[in-house]
């Protein structure tokens, strides 16, 4: 009987189409676990696609046959059969929210296959939950011991974790975290997206025929449902909403993220908005950034929540969404971000700051005051925006002082005013000793005695009745608020009051631009005793005042720490500062002149530090190993590997020195789980001693160093390879790490070139410009553009055509090998160049009131922009060099060049000035005249009308040796790249 009720059903279309209705519609349970997996194994069998998003719909009924089972298992088999022919369907569900001409064919099809038979194998899950008096015989009311068998996190954080890779990369940690999060029945909402995710990810695998060891720990169909109308019922949240964020936070891509998000019509809660820029994320477009702090400023500042929150009215009368508790992790993320990509950025976030405090209300049923509401925010943003920023934070630190400006300027307007407290006094001075001098300041550094220790000394009769308080440096004031205010004086605030110059009652010292050291905190925070010891000898000029520094500890008998050693061993491996009156003491790390007065030669001697080797054997003999900065120090001016080895297996990172220095073991998949370990300063070191010991004159064999295809062989490749090495095997934490690629990058635009096994001469060369441009267009790619990046473009172009033409010789070289390849990839560089010029200082497009419209992306300082126009006159554009200059004339009124760029001390200004020149002279050989009077004329009006301190050179300017060969290299190649440009001779969007 029940055969001939399987051959009437199987027997046409119609009852098998009827029969797919009412089994997909309304699926029901199999009577037993084994006819789950027999029912499994008709499943069509695709690749698992985790970036496919749909929900179960449908809830089992409990009054099947089990004659109706096998008629599943049957109907499974077909419809196994009818899905090897492709099938195309028009749309899914309504339900559905993503549309449908986003998916792929293949998602498409997992869509509706998830949505048919999906609710069918979930019908009983669950089983491996525990039984009794745990479960309480409510499903809702069950929560597992996480301290027991499951490993814990917060909810939002497992989401993220499980969505960086597929469940078949999980770790047995990320297993545990997703078992534990399966069986949790609470309602917040990061768990039910978490939860949703793993269903699908169920789902697939049993179509996939792989194991899903998780399904049994999720719940059935009817317990999903049940739990699906009370969110529906109490929140006003549906599945569809929750499959909607799974799609959006499937994207790895961050700016698609935030056009997903923008673009979604679903509600949308706050965990989804700290997902969008959570800290591992990089925006390579500054349009999302903006995006996301105007959504925050639209939906969370001036209104108490997002308007698609206030449809359902359980929630309008919670009061406000974002509260100041929460605001202040949206701070953190987003400054975190201003700092890895948008420095500027940081003072649109200050306005958002001064934005939320005036709209804090005053409730005094509060717990917490309004006024100790605002004191919090508005100390924690004066913190956070002393952060410096990943990249060139000297020279972004004037915008950390804009964002704390803003902040303090509101102080006043409440009643009480707004206070800062201890840690602010810090955050200030922080930033006001990273700041270029001001004029008082570069005033007080010109009085300095040219000996130890360095006194003020007066000029004349009207210097000697100045103030005491005018010799103080900015941040030092600052500390002395701080002092007036009540609050004690600690070490760490002598070691940033020591960087910060003399101060009353103190040692004079330099005044040293600098970030300040590293304060540490829970067990490590004893270590801060040593912090102003290690601050008095960097505020020193030179090695011999450094010596003298580092001999006399705060406390009798104390022994200096790995960050005092740090501090000694950069002051003995310190270059000569050049010799110019722009560059003042405190300024650069370079070292200044020793200045021996009337000492006699047993004095010297006493006073002459010992060399590096010396003293780090006498600190290896005290028991001190080298660890942190002063390990970083030594490895970036290591003579060779070998020495570098040495002072690995001196330190706790014996391991990592072994992995780091064979690079034969870097081939198999345990040397590359081993350099994925090693962490990513010592990495940095590691590449910056490579770089360093990269000679073009040695003959490298395959036994002294790695031979790779695509970057030859030699120090450089070798730090090329295990840049890309270790950041592959931790591509979420080395997303934003640009410090290896910046390091190679200046290694190859300077001295270093590749080896090239197969070659000699110039196929070095060629190599070296191939290999640069390989990798300065991948990271562009994945990080976008770069100052930095874009300087070294910039020495690079400049070292090519100069190498190609004269190789060390005085003369040209005749006929120049190559010319064609090399023509080619200048003209390549040359494309680049002008086109990250482009980006780097094209004013963001914004309607935000939030961001001026005159912002710009990145810092672009007189130095680049020198390097930028000597690049460019190399090339013959003679065009780009007057765009370059109507550029930096237009930087007189607005705020993209800093003040230290006008002042005339300032060594900024110097590197303009050289551009100015340096265009007056060449441009008379590749710009047009009525150009060139242009942009005389423009510059006289600025120097008449509005102060402009720069100036056109006169007719008796000596022009220098760069001048002669930059004309000779302009008019031997500026045809040959304006033809390998305009034929396309290479690919505009080549990416390795």
């Amino acid at each position: 009987m029940l055969g001939a009720r399987i051959i009437a059903l199987r027997g046409g279309a119609k009852n098998r189409g009827h029969l797919l209705l009412r089994l997909h519609g309304h699926p029901q349970p199999y009577s037993n676990q084994t006819l789950i997996a027999n029912a499994s194994i008709g499943l069509p069998n695709h690749d698992t696609n985790h970036g496919t998003f749909g929900s179960a719909q449908g809830a089992p009924s409990q009054q099947r046959a089990l004659t109706t089972i096998r008629t599943l298992e049957t109907e499974l088999e077909e419809e196994d059969q009818a899905l090897e022919s492709p099938r195309r369907v028009d749309r899914l569900p309504e339900k559905y929210f993503p549309p449908w001409h986003y998916l792929s064919k293949q998602e498409q099809d997992d869509e509706l296959w998830m949505d048919r038979a999906g609710p069918a194998l979930a019908y009983r899950w669950g089983w491996a939950r525990p039984q009794g008096e745990a479960w309480k015989g409510e499903v809702l009311q069950y929560v597992p011991s996480y301290q027991k068998d499951f490993d814990w996190a917060a909810p939002a954080m497992t989401l993220a974790v499980l969505m960086r890779s597929p469940s078949d990369e999980w770790t047995k940690k990320e297993w545990s975290l997703a078992r534990g999060i399966a069986c949790n029945t609470s309602s917040r909402l990061p768990i039910l997206t978490a939860q949703l995710l793993l269903r699908r990810d169920a789902y697939l695998g049993f179509r996939a025929r792989k194991r899903t060891p998780l399904a049994p720990y999720l719940e059935d169909t009817a317990a999903w449902n049940a739990r699906m109308k009370q969110l529906e019922s109490s929140k006003g949240i549906t599945e569809q909403d929750i499959t909607n964020w799974l799609w959006i936070l499937s994207c790895q891509n961050s700016d698609l993220r935030v056009e997903r998000f923008l673009h979604s019509n679903c509600r949308k809660p706050f965990f989804l908005l700290q997902a969008i820029f959570a800290t591992d994320r990089l925006f390579a477009n500054p349009n999302s950034f903006i995006h996301v702090v105007q959504y925050i400023s639209d939906n969370y500042v001036q209104r108490h929540r997002p308007e698609s929150e206030d449809v359902h009215t359980l929630l309008r009368s919670r009061g406000r969404d974002m509260t100041w508790w929460h605001f202040n992790g949206v701070l953190h993320r987003l400054v975190w971000h201003t700092r890895d990509s948008w420095p500027s950025a940081v003072t649109a976030v200050a306005q958002l700051v001064v934005d939320y405090i005036h709209t804090i209300p005053d409730d005094p049923s509060k717990a917490n005051s309004s006024h100790a509401i605002r004191s919090f925010v508005f100390n924690k943003a004066l913190q956070c925006f002393s952060w410096p920023s990943r990249v060139r934070p000297l020279a972004n630190m004037p915008y950390n002082w804009a964002a704390q400006r803003q902040v303090l300027g509101i102080a006043s307007s409440f009643d009480p005013p707004l206070v800062p407290d201890k840690e602010s006094y810090r955050s200030v001075q922080k930033v006001l000793a990273g700041l270029p001098k001001s004029k008082g300041e570069m005033k007080n550094a010109d009085r300095i005695t040219a000996t130890w220790p360095p006194y003020r000394q007066a000029v004349d009769g009207v210097d000697e009745r100045r103030d005491p308080e005018e010799d103080l440096s900015r941040s030092s004031r600052a500390g002395l608020l701080a002092r007036e205010a009540g609050y004690p004086v600690d070490r760490i605030d002598e070691g940033i009051s020591v960087l910060a110059g003399s101060t009353f009652g103190k040692s004079p010292t330099i005044q040293t631009r600098s970030v300040p050291l590293r304060i540490l905190s829970g067990e490590d925070a004893f270590l801060n005793m040593h912090l102003e010891w290690a601050s008095r000898i960097k505020a020193t000029r030179n090695a011999r005042e450094a010596w003298r520094m580092f001999q006399r500890p705060p406390f009798p008998d104390m022994r200096p720490d790995a960050q005092v050693a740090g501090q000694m061993m950069s002051k003995l491996y310190a270059q000569q500062a050049p010799s110019t009156k722009a560059l003042r003491p405190g300024d650069i790390k370079e070292s200044f002149p020793i200045q021996n007065g009337n000492l006699t030669a047993l004095e010297i001697a006493r006073l002459t530090p010992p060399t590096p080797d010396e003293l780090y054997q006498t600190l290896r003999s005290q028991g001190l190993k080298p660890v942190g900065h002063y390990l970083h120090v030594l490895l970036q001016n290591a003579s060779s590997k070998e020495a570098a080895l040495g002072y690995m297996r001196d330190s706790p990172f014996h391991d990592a020195g072994d992995v780091l220095y064979d690079f034969g073991r870097w081939d198999t998949q345990a040397g590359r789980d081993a350099l994925g370990t090693v962490d990513f300063q010592l990495v940095n070191a590691w590449i910056a001693m490579l770089c360093r010991v990269h000679s073009n004159s040695a003959c490298y064999t395959r036994h002294e160093t790695l031979f790779t295809a695509k970057f030859g062989c030699g120090p450089v490749a070798e730090a090329i390879s295990l840049a890309h090495l270790c950041q592959a095997a931790r591509p979420e934490l080395s997303r934003n790490d640009r410090k290896p690629w910046h390091t190679i990058l200046m290694a190859l635009a300077k001295k270093a070139n590749l080896h090239n096994p197969r070659g000699y001469g110039i196929d070095h060369l060629v190599l070296t410009m191939d290999a640069f441009l390989r990798i300065y267009e991948r990271t562009l790619h994945i990080q976008g553009d770069d100052s930095v990046f874009f300087l070294a473009l910039c020495y690079m172009i400049r070292k090519v055509l100069k190498m190609a033409t004269f190789q060390g010789r005085q003369s040209e070289r005749r006929p120049i090998p190559r010319k064609k390849r090399l023509a080619n990839l200048v003209a390549r560089a040359h494309q680049r160049a002008v086109q990250s010029f482009s980006n780097l200082v094209a004013p963001v497009d914004t309607d935000s009131p939030l961001f001026p419209r005159d912002m710009t992306r990145s810092y672009m300082g007189g130095l680049t922009v020198y390097r930028y126009m000597k690049a460019m006159a190399c090339c013959g554009d003679g065009g780009e060099m007057v765009r370059i200059m109507d550029w930096v004339l237009d930087g007189w009124m607005s705020d993209y060049f800093s003040e230290e760029t006008k002042e005339p001390k300032q060594h900024a200004y110097q590197h303009l000035m050289q551009t100015i020149v340096y265009f007056a002279q060449m441009g008379q050989n590749l710009v047009e005249e009525t150009e060139m009077g242009r942009i005389r004329q423009r510059l006289d009006y600025l120097i008449e009308h509005h102060g402009c301190t720069w100036a056109w050179p006169s007719a008796h300017t000596r022009q220098g040796i760069d001048y002669a060969i930059d004309l000779t290299l302009a008019r031997r190649w500026a045809n040959r790249i304006a033809s390998a440009s305009s034929e396309e001779a290479f690919d505009e969007d080549y990416i390795e």
